[in-house]
Order: C-alpha cells, then sequence, then structure tokens
C-alpha cells in the first residue's frame, strides 16, 4: 500500500474505459435528479418565492456557522486519529489537507478523491509506517459513517407520530430496517476489529501467512491493535463526530427557518437529515450531488406539515453552497501550494491505477 516514490516518472495515466464509463454514469444519475427535482421547484414557484420572499438572515448566518464549525471539528477528528498512532502530523496540516479533500470530493467525479489525497500526503510523511498513516484516513471515515448511523437511528426512534400517514408509516419502517442493521452491523464489526481476537498474535500470524497482502494486513492489525490499547483517541474521535453532525442537523433546521419554505419542527428534523446525510456520503453521484437533494426531497415530503413540492430541495442546495464555503478554503490552499498539490495528485492517480 505504500504511495508511489516522487521519483516516480510522470506519465500519462488513462481511465479504463469501466472507470470512465461509471463516471459519467454516476454524472448522468445527478444531472437527472436535480433536473427532476428543479422541475418540482418551479411548479410550486419556488425560486421565485427564494428569491422575492423575506429571509431570515441571522439564521442563515448562524447555519453558515454550525457548518464551517462541524467540518472543522471533522477535520480535528482526523489529526487526533493520526496522533493515536503516534504519528508526526501537525493540525495546520490536518485542516489544510481536510478542506482540500473535500473541495476535490466535490469537483473530482474521478478516482482521486479527497480521500486518497490525504492518504498519499500522510504516507508520504511517515517513513516506514505508510500502512499505518494510509489506515488513519479509513478509520476516519468509518467512525464517521458510523456516528451517522447511530444518529440515524436515534432519530428514527424518537420520530414518533413526525410521519403518521400510511406512506410515511411505510417509509419510516424501511429506513428503521436499513439503518438499523447497517448500525447493527457495524457495532458488532467494531467490537470485533477492536478485539483481542482480531487483534492478538494468532491473527497476525495468520495474516502474514497471506500471500501479495500478507504483510499490508499484519500492518493494518497492529495499527488497530495499537488503538485498541490507547482508545482514548477512538473515544475522542467519535465524540467529535457525535458533535459533528448534531451540529449539521441544527445547520439544516436553521435554514428551513431562514429561508422561505415550510419547514419541519426540530424533532423532525433530527429525524430525516441524518438520513439524508447517510444518502449523500453514499458513492453514487459525484460529491453526493443528487443523493442528498433527492434524499431531503422524498423526507420533506413524507411529513406532514404542509411543505411545498421543492422545500426540501431548497434547503438540501443552500446547505450544499455553504459547504462550498469550506470547498472554497481548500482551492485557495491549492492555488497557494499548486506545485506540492500537484504532486499529490500525480501520486493518487498512480495510486488509483495500481490499486484498480
Amino acid at each position: 500500500m505504500s504511495p508511489p516514490s516522487p521519483e516516480t516518472p510522470r506519465h500519462s495515466l488513462h481511465s479504463t474505459p469501466k472507470k470512465t464509463l461509471l463516471t459519467i454514469v454516476k454524472i448522468l444519475l445527478a444531472v437527472v435528479i436535480l433536473g427532476f427535482l428543479f422541475q418540482r421547484i418551479q411548479g410550486e414557484q419556488g425560486f421565485e418565492r427564494l428569491l422575492n420572499e423575506p429571509k431570515n438572515w441571522p439564521f442563515l448566518a448562524l447555519a453558515q456557522g454550525l457548518v464551517l464549525v462541524a467540518f472543522s471539528l471533522s477535520f480535528v477528528r482526523w489529526y487526533l486519529l493520526v496522533r493515536g498512532l503516534d504519528l508526526t502530523f501537525h493540525l495546520s496540516d490536518a485542516l489544510r489537507l481536510g478542506t482540500l479533500g473535500f473541495m476535490l470530493n466535490q469537483v473530482s467525479p474521478g478516482s482521486v478523491g479527497g480521500d486518497l489525497i490525504k492518504a498519499v500526503f500522510i504516507a508520504r510523511e511517515q517513513p516506514g509506517k505508510q500502512t499505518e498513516a494510509i489506515a488513519t484516513v479509513l478509520v476516519d471515515r468509518v467512525i464517521g459513517l458510523y456516528a451517522m448511523l447511530l444518529i440515524a437511528s436515534l432519530g428514527l426512534a424518537l420520530a414518533g407520530q413526525t410521519f403518521d400517514s400510511a406512506n410515511s408509516a411505510k417509509l419510516l419502517n424501511s429506513l428503521q430496517t436499513v439503518v438499523w442493521s447497517a448500525a447493527l452491523v457495524g457495532t458488532l464489526g467494531l467490537a470485533f476489529v477492536l478485539s483481542p481476537l482480531a487483534t492478538g498474535k494468532r491473527a497476525r500470524a495468520l495474516a502474514d501467512r497471506l500471500p501479495v497482502i500478507g504483510h499490508t494486513v499484519t500492518r493494518l492489525i497492529e495499527a488497530a491493535n495499537v488503538y485498541r490499547s490507547r482508545r482514548g483517541y477512538l473515544f475522542a474521535g467519535f465524540g467529535l463526530a457525535l458533535i459533528t453532525h448534531c451540529l449539521l442537523i441544527t445547520a439544516f433546521w436553521c435554514l428551513s427557518r431562514g429561508l422561505p419554505v415550510n419547514g419541519p419542527t426540530f424533532a423532525q428534523n433530527a429525524s430525516i437529515v441524518p438520513i439524508a446525510l447517510v444518502a449523500g456520503a453514499l458513492p453514487l453521484t459525484p460529491g453526493g450531488l443528487g443523493a442528498l437533494e433527492g434524499s431531503m426531497e422524498i423526507l420533506y415530503s413524507s411529513i406532514t406539515t404542509g411543505q411545498n413540492d421543492g422545500d426540501g430541495t431548497i434547503v438540501a442546495l443552500a446547505y450544499r453552497a455553504m459547504t462550498y464555503i469550506v470547498a472554497g478554503i481548500g482551492a485557495f490552499y491549492y492555488f497557494n501550494s499548486r506545485k506540492k498539490v500537484g504532486d499529490l495528485l500525480h501520486e493518487a492517480e498512480i495510486l488509483a491505477e495500481e490499486t484498480a
């Protein structure tokens, strides 16, 4: 899993037809979803309302602040996970790479995303510990998704009478089955990975005998064993993940109060936003574009508080616009460190091709 060295000669990398086709499909799916959602908004004069009706600017400003704080905490979470393995890393690097990675996730539909850039950067800074360094990126993503699933599970459990029509009840039951099952699998999986059974000497000996990947798997097991002995870092990272998602839920509620839409109650909002965020995190479209908006539209229309068609989409698009402020910080870092970032992109492209 070691990334290419800086001396790797540059060469033209061409995506395989399969990757190219997958990228095209993702883009087309996002375009189709957004096209349908825009029609719903226009059918209810949503754009006219958005432009002409008054907005509650203090609520919108609060939402923007919550989004910035939430993403900043997610970058701090990664920093803590790196320090948990005693790797040399600076908080400033975590913040810069976090914003850069977020920007790339929004604009790059191909194989080189923000997580891969972060992995390449931290690996090249940790001679002899590349596998452990890359593992921190994976662990950070897993913890973030797991925390999101738990909050979504709690939101669904507390949904109560917020979905009271027959169709809404069916939707709620389906969501509960999927989310609770995923949360249960995640809980059992994490418990196993952090148990002596998965990180003990016997497990390492078995992994070391695996052909080709044995050494890499062994190093990953050793990293998991370090986390098991230093669980404080994992708990701190998990706590920050929970806070991050709670802040984002509150930001969505503020948006629904600041925009000219018929927004849900806070309890209803807490029930639906985590589900939409989970949908937006799935690699179905570039940066979750369309998936988040479509999920919010479906969930908004399932709440019996007189929502207009397109209200959920408007709120989700406003949230996405606010996240682009974070991406803009990443773009600033990109243009101020263009050569260094260019080298990282080149190495990430090679790594993506080698691991395809």
